[in-house]
């Protein structure tokens, strides 16, 4: 069975649905909602919304305490500058949890969550998950695991600051995302990477767009990626788990 039913009635912005629970209950992994082994008897509401593309989900500042779901299309998580430059820390797929759950009480939110494309997000109220959370310990650990699983890639990211010159950052970037959000190539290549901008490719590796752009192109020149329009491909991923290995 699927983890969580579509409620019945139209989706759109706005629309309440009630939380439905499977007979195979739910456990989280690796930020994913996946059939489990207990149901769960959910207290609370489902809200249901459409986002159209670079619409705002939350900004920073917000002191709302909801938990996230998306159900469909991308979703960016971003940094915001005291300039106001944004970052891009995260691109969730369908399945992502989001909304700093974790945060401390009464602390507003430090991150900012926008559509990358339509996307369909369902959302409960902190409190409400949480007291699942608590009846029940081994979502609980689920969900721990799940968010470790985010921090382990920040920590990744952070030691590739360290010790990775920006090719090999790059190239580690392009296989997470290949791995998270690749798609069959129709066009002769391995992978394809819709809708992965290269300002996003920047933002995740640490390195200005222009540079990133510059090493895309002498990738493409070699045959490890290539592209069809505005769609990357990545056409041999062996050649970047060799770039991606190397050190400073």
């Amino acid at each position: 069975m699927h983890g969580f039913n579509r409620p019945l009635g139209p989706i759109g912005s706005n629309v309440v649905a009630p939380l439905q629970a499977t007979s195979s209950g739910m456990m989280v992994t690796a930020n994913k909602l996946v059939p489990g082994q207990e149901a769960i008897d959910f207290k609370g509401y489902f809200k249901v919304e459409s986002f159209p593309h670079n619409s705002t989900i939350y900004r920073p500042g917000d002191n709302t305490d909801r938990v996230y779901l998306l159900k469909s299309g991308r979703v960016r998580l971003m940094r915001i500058g005291k300039n106001g430059t944004r970052s891009v820390v995260s691109i969730l797929r369908p399945g992502d949890l989001f909304g700093e759950l974790f945060r401390p009480e009464g602390t507003p939110i430090e991150e900012m969550a926008i559509a990358a494309g339509e996307a369909e997000v369902w959302s409960i109220e902190g409190r409400d998950f949480r007291a699942q959370l608590e009846a029940r310990p081994a979502l609980a650990v689920d969900v721990v695991r799940a968010y470790a699983e985010r921090v382990r890639a920040l920590r990744k990211r952070v030691l590739g600051l360290t010790f990775k010159e920006v090719p090999a950052r790059l190239a580690d970037t392009l296989l997470t995302l290949v791995e998270a959000h690749g798609e069959r190539c129709p066009h002769g290549g391995e992978t394809d990477l819709r809708g992965i901008t290269q300002q996003d490719l920047a933002d995740l590796v640490g390195a200005s767009r222009s540079f990133v752009s510059t090493l895309i192109n002498e990738m493409k020149r070699e045959g490890v990626l290539g592209n069809v329009g505005r769609i990357l491909c990545v056409r041999d991923q062996k050649a970047l788990r060799k770039i991606a290995s190397k050190e400073k």
